[in-house]
């Protein structure tokens, strides 16, 4: 048996070392109580906070056609007359899924007739806008940049088709490399003007260009279908100065060889 003073000693320190022991516990205790409400809680609030709205579904179409191959031979012999190979030429693209091109060239009793087509697949780097959105918004900056009347917004584009729009002030353009509208062709004439019939939205520009070399005429067709935009430029060039392209020759034309490609994307 310890003395009494040593046993007393022992006593106390074992109380001591207990008290200590209660008091780790209970701040313990408060630090974990605290964090439920404190910088817990606000962790989770932050967590939260991250959670966004899904990402944008991607586009409709994936790849493109390939687009030497996506006109059918009369086509190209009724509007590329007297090519010297219908094979066409590809366009040089760093991805073919996301940009593709041909070109062909043919010969009238005018002059050379040029053919181009392009196609591109849009997708959206912002992952709240979807691909068929930003590709609606790429087109509707070409409808504007063509001066395309009521071409915003340009996610409703055919909304505003069954009204035929005026043109802009036409004339006859003397000086030479110089280009302007005229309204000389029958139906809708050369005004830019939306096109209510083909993808989800389209528009046609017709500009005659007088050059030193003779009249060239250039007709667009700009249309969408979910994410992909097509451009399809017919052009004639002629050698005599006092005859004007063919307008309407040129621009069923390049509707027929749209709505081909449209054909060629619903497959």
């Amino acid at each position: 048996m310890l003395p009494t003073g040593d046993r007393d000693h022992r006593i106390r320190g074992l109380a001591a070392a207990a008290c200590t022991t209660v008091l780790a516990v209970a701040a313990l205790a408060g630090c974990t109580g605290s964090g439920g409400s404190g910088e817990g809680a606000r962790n989770g609030d932050t967590a939260g906070g991250r959670q966004s709205t899904p990402a944008a579904p991607p586009g409709r179409y994936r790849v493109l056609p390939e687009p030497c191959g996506a006109l059918a031979r009369p086509t190209l012999e009724k509007f590329v007359p007297d090519a010297d190979d219908y094979a066409g030429e590809a366009a040089v693209t760093f991805d073919t899924d996301r940009k593709a091109g041909c070109a062909w060239t043919g010969r009238t009793e005018l002059g050379n007739r040029y053919l181009r087509i392009d196609l591109e697949r849009v997708v959206s780097y912002d992952t709240s806008v979807s691909d068929e959105d930003q590709a609606a918004a790429d087109y509707g900056s070409r409808a504007a940049a063509a001066h395309i009347p009521s071409a915003t917004p340009p996610a409703d584009a055919s909304a505003s088709a069954t009204t035929e729009p005026p043109g802009p002030p036409t004339g006859s353009p003397t000086a030479p490399d110089t280009a302007s509208p005229t309204a000389t062709a029958a139906g809708g004439g050369t005004s830019p003007r939306t096109l209510d019939d083909l993808g989800d939205g389209a528009f046609l520009d017709d500009v005659l260009k007088n050059r030193n070399s003779g009249p060239h005429r250039d007709v667009t067709v700009v249309f969408r279908m979910a994410n992909v935009l097509v451009t399809v430029e017919l052009s004639q060039w002629s050698t005599d100065k006092s005859v004007e392209p063919p307008s309407e020759e040129l621009q069923l034309g390049a509707r027929q060889i749209a709505s081909e490609l449209a054909d060629q994307l619903d497959e």
